[in-house]
């Protein structure tokens, strides 16, 4: 008796569809003060929050660190 090997691929299969959409707001967020400022041409309500930069990683010990003192800031839509 002879067998061969069964040989398993996965099908793929694509679709196209059509998307699209809408830009209701335009937000600016400007960090020349030690708060940043934000925009936004529709008064979307926002919340600015900052905590203390991240401590560094096996990971990150490469990376560019921020100036002493630098906050990170987070702008919530």
């Amino acid at each position: 008796m002879i067998t061969l090997p069964l040989l398993a691929t996965a099908g793929t299969k694509s679709a196209s569809m059509q998307v699209t959409f809408t830009v209701v707001d335009a937000c600016t967020v400007q960090t020349a003060s030690s708060t940043p400022a934000v925009a936004c041409t529709l008064n979307t309500p926002h919340i600015v929050t900052h905590d203390a930069p991240a401590a560094p990683t096996s990971a990150t010990a490469t990376a560019v660190r921020p100036a002493a003192g630098a906050q990170d800031w987070t702008v919530y839509f």
